[in-house]
């Protein structure tokens, strides 16, 4: 997912400001892990996807608004809408396409459940089909929420401070007086998850606004362990609360504020954890390195997913036939969508002109004349 510091562990500058990128990394390593735990799960709903569900998207909004360079865009929404358009849209409309054009010669001989015309109109219709949604839904719901809040910020910037939070406010009664309407048929181009998603981007926008770009770790581990302690049961009281929610279907669980004080909890949760972490542990490197890559990984992880028939098949095992084999599922999927994401999207995606501009929107050419942050 994108950030203002995306360059992650080849950025030069001060160590503080090494310092910073290692954990927001970390951190969207976590986020891109969750994910592919809660799609490896879906559609079975159990007290790991209901908790998970609640902040592991915002996680990435918030870190949006968390990265975000106010006064470096606030006089530039042009240039900050088209490089954001080649970075996310890019993709968004890259890859479903791909998907329209597979589906005409596999509709013949697999069960694909739509017809190449019904993924056009979904397409078009910007949001659906019904309880099938393409994990694509992500990026224009993130671009959107991007622009509406850098939108709001340049209206609000001169006034007080408060006036962020009266914006909140309104983004969040609109998302839901809009969810209200439309329920229960899909809202078009989801406009009601873009403005909960520039709601999240304030929130993390405040963070840095407040406490800069410093992680949210203190010198005490009594402190540390307090809040770590005091924002799990935030989270998981504020979704068992609200339930389990998608929003690739405008599904948000009983009450949209509950949503709101679930996600943004659960996303100071992951920072927290993400700033004790550091690239001198196994799982820091780990997450690290994946966070780098997140965008590709999340983009690609569905695809592992088919792989699973195949390897038990290989292992002479019936996903049918053994209930122990189908129970373990979840598991394999996750595994290989963890580690095959990882692998492809470092090792394939960016090293490929073509992948890396389909994926990202920006070829490796380009990526070696960025300048490093």
């Amino acid at each position: 997912m994108i950030t203002e510091v995306d360059q992650g562990p080849q950025s030069e500058g001060p160590p503080f400001a090494k310092e910073r990128a290692e954990w927001i990394e970390i951190a969207k390593g976590i986020g891109v892990t969750f994910v592919i735990l809660v799609h490896s799960m879906i559609p079975d709903i159990n007290p790991v996807t209901t908790h998970l569900s609640s902040f592991t998207i915002p996680i990435f909004f918030m870190l949006t608004g968390l990265t975000y360079d106010n006064e470096k865009h606030r006089n530039h929404l042009g240039v900050l809408a088209k490089l954001r358009a080649r970075q996310l849209l890019i993709p968004y409309f890259s890859l479903y396409l791909i998907m329209i054009v597979l589906f005409i010669p596999l509709s013949s001989y697999v069960d694909t459940y739509l017809t190449p015309d019904q993924v056009l109109f979904w397409l078009l219709y910007g949001n659906g089909p019904p309880n099938s949604a393409s994990h694509l839904w992500f990026l224009p719901v993130l671009y959107f929420g991007l622009m509406a809040f850098a939108l709001v910020d340049k209206i609000t910037y001169r006034l007080s401070r408060g006036f962020k939070w009266v914006a909140l406010i309104i983004l969040m009664l609109a998302a839901n007086t809009i969810w209200s309407i439309f329920r229960p048929v899909l809202i078009p181009w989801r406009f009601s998850s873009i403005l909960i998603a520039a709601a999240f981007v304030l929130i993390g926008n405040e963070l840095r606004q407040s406490r800069g770009l410093k992680a949210l770790a203190s010198q005490s581990a009594a402190k540390n362990l307090a809040g770590i302690l005091a924002l799990t049961v935030a989270v998981l009281t504020l979704s068992q609360l609200n339930g389990f929610t998608d929003m690739a279907v405008d599904s948000y669980g009983a009450c949209v504020w509950l949503y709101l004080g679930a996600g943004t909890a659960g996303c100071l949760l992951v920072f927290q954890v993400s700033s004790l972490l550091h690239k001198s542990s196994a799982p820091g490197r780990g997450l690290f390195a994946l966070g780098g890559v997140s965008q590709e990984a999340y983009e690609v992880h569905p695809v592992t997913f088919y792989l699973v028939p195949i390897v038990a098949t290989n292992l002479g095992l019936s996903l049918t036939s053994d209930p122990t084999v189908g129970s373990l599922l979840w598991l394999v999927r996750f595994l290989l969508g963890v580690i095959l994401s990882y692998v492809l999207a470092s090792r394939l995606i960016r090293k490929n002109s073509i992948l890396s501009l389909i994926f990202s929107g920006r070829s490796r050419s380009q990526d070696s004349t960025v300048p490093q942050r």
